[in-house]
């Protein structure tokens, strides 16, 4: 039992390790070294970064219906993992409420309650919502399948994943307003 622990805690490591890679070249490339905060300027990488494609997950709709990370394929996509106990995921869902307005026909939003059946269950996560007059797309991570599997380490965290699947872009953390809507529209 401790070997897979620690099997899937070095794969979820190399995820993140990844998915920081992909962050800093998408970062780079969209507005230039200047734009980056020092700390992820000393960890330049002269590695040729390969595209890493957003892996299969399933989540569930608020009717309790599987849904595939593949049935977002063909239009970029924005995915936030989120849950009502974080403070900094309650602050930035109104910027995310902002941008579906702005964004929603044109880019996915995938916005994922991060589900553990103790600290964040269904029904939190749906009164929240309700109680918020939050319209984007909600779905739920009660096997906890996304945020395993895209190696989410904290919330919030949202990963920019272009229309072919490939992640662009990886967040962690809090995101401002205005980073969001400047990520968004480098991706359309």
């Amino acid at each position: 039992m401790e070997k897979k622990k620690t099997l899937i805690l070095v794969a979820v490591l190399a995820v993140v390790l990844i998915l920081a890679a992909v962050a800093y070249q998408f970062l780079r490339s969209t507005q230039g070294n200047d734009a980056l905060p020092s700390a992820v300027q000393s960890s330049t990488s002269t590695q040729q970064e390969q595209a890493v494609q957003l892996p299969s997950f399933t989540i569930y709709d608020p009717q309790g219906q599987p849904v595939q990370s593949a049935d977002f394929s063909g239009k970029p996509t924005v995915i936030n993992f989120w849950a009502t106990w974080c403070a900094y995921c309650k602050e930035e869902l109104p910027d995310f409420q902002t941008a579906y307005e702005t964004y929603g026909d044109r880019i996915n939003f995938v916005m994922i309650d991060a589900v553990d059946g103790q600290q964040e269950t269904v029904a939190l996560g749906e009164a929240y919502i309700a109680e918020n007059g939050y319209t984007f797309p909600v779905y739920f991570d009660t096997d906890m399948d996304a945020v395993l599997s895209c190696g989410v380490t904290g919330f919030p965290s949202t990963l920019f994943v272009s229309a072919q699947g490939e992640i662009l872009f990886a967040w962690p953390g809090y995101l401002e307003g205005e980073q969001l809507d400047r990520l968004l529209a480098s991706m359309l």
